[in-house]
């Protein structure tokens, strides 16, 4: 039968023996085609069976989004999954029970509170009485995250080949493993708790990113270590650098053309290596670094006008070459238009207030 919604939630006494950080999501199933559907929803699931007759057979499964994650998660029976050949690489959490994945000719072991990350390609996935969440991660996405975390050009040899071996690849049992398996719990328990509100706030919340950078630290132990493998990322010890050399330069230069290719020639850095360093720095990309800083130093100027300031004039003077794009910029940044920022400046400074309307302040 499909989910029934008369059913009270994990029903079942074994199902509530293990936690579930989706557990309120989590809806009854006994149908293994209504199942598998909605692991499907999230991972490429090909078979699905349980291993014990209906209807002492159960599931309870749901599908969330993670901002740019899609995760599976459940609390089942004894079942057998096969997870058909793909590029991604999947992450697998046993929040309760043993389960086993096989790929090729080697398999590994999952025990509670453990993760498995496997490369791409098919495998099976043979499981107790158990409890999981599940999710596929972007090959290509991980290792950029990784070279941001690092302050890296481009990616090492040995970052590509541990993503690739051939029968998967299990985190290492090291002493840092269980603070940061514990810190992914926590994310994922967070999206739980937040998930009634819908995927448009955990995207908003950039769970996916925090995701990623977790799972990287795990892969790649040297984004750990004390010393840091790039001078951006160990600028608190060394005190200022070029980019805060670059960053002066920037904000003494608001009202100038500030290109990519202009910042290249004041700094020690390349294109991508600028891009990089202002979303690992900044948390967003150089070009929208720059327009923040001139629309900030827009709202500053209109607050405090000099008696021949414009609009015009003060978004000349800070870099905006068209006041149409000036004046819809600023209200998507403040919600309300520059002219009437200005005008109650003046107002409220007792200064005669009138609408220039050739400078075209609206």
């Amino acid at each position: 039968m499909s989910s029934d919604p008369s059913f009270p939630r994990l029903r079942h006494e074994e199902a509530a023996r293990f936690p579930n950080p989706f557990l309120n999501d989590l809806r009854l199933n006994q149908d293994p085609r209504a199942c598998a559907s909605v692991l499907q929803e999230a991972l490429p699931v090909v078979e699905f069976i349980p291993l014990e007759p209906a209807p002492a057979w159960w599931f309870y499964g749901t599908h969330l989004s993670f901002g740019g994650i899609e995760a599976a998660a459940w609390t089942a029976k004894p079942l057998r999954l096969r997870f058909g050949e793909r590029r991604e690489l999947l992450a697998l959490f046993c929040f309760g029970g043993v389960q086993s994945l096989r790929q090729a000719s080697q398999t590994w072991r999952i025990a509670e509170g453990s993760c498995l990350l496997m490369a791409g390609g098919s495998c099976t996935l043979e499981a107790s009485l158990c409890s999981s969440v599940a999710f596929t991660l972007s090959e290509e996405r991980l290792l950029h995250t990784a070279k941001i975390m690092g302050g890296l050009h481009q990616n090492p040899k040995d970052w590509q080949q541990t993503l690739k071996q051939g029968h998967g690849w299990c985190l290492p049992e090291d002493p840092g493993a269980p603070s940061m398996l514990l810190a992914l719990q926590q994310l994922m328990a967070m999206a739980g708790q937040l998930s009634g509100f819908g995927s448009g706030l955990l995207g908003r919340l950039q769970l996916d990113d925090q995701i990623y950078r977790m799972m990287a630290a795990m892969v790649f132990p040297e984004l750990r270590e004390e010393q840091n493998i790039d001078r951006l990322l160990n600028r608190q010890r060394q005190g200022r650098d070029a980019f805060d050399e670059l960053i002066d330069y920037i904000r003494q230069n608001l009202s100038e053309p500030l290109t990519l290719s202009i910042l290249e020639s004041h700094s020690h850095y390349s294109r991508r290596a600028l891009q990089y360093a202002f979303v690992e720095r900044m948390g967003c990309t150089a070009t929208q670094w720059i327009r923040n800083q001139r629309l900030d130093f827009a709202r500053q100027r209109l607050e405090n006008p000099r008696p021949n300031d414009s609009v015009g004039s003060i978004s000349r003077e800070c870099g905006y070459r068209s006041l149409g794009l000036f004046s819809v910029d600023f209200q998507q940044r403040f919600h309300v238009k520059p002219s009437q920022l200005l005008r109650e400046s003046r107002a409220a400074r007792g200064e005669v207030v009138f609408k220039n309307t050739s400078d075209g302040n609206d």
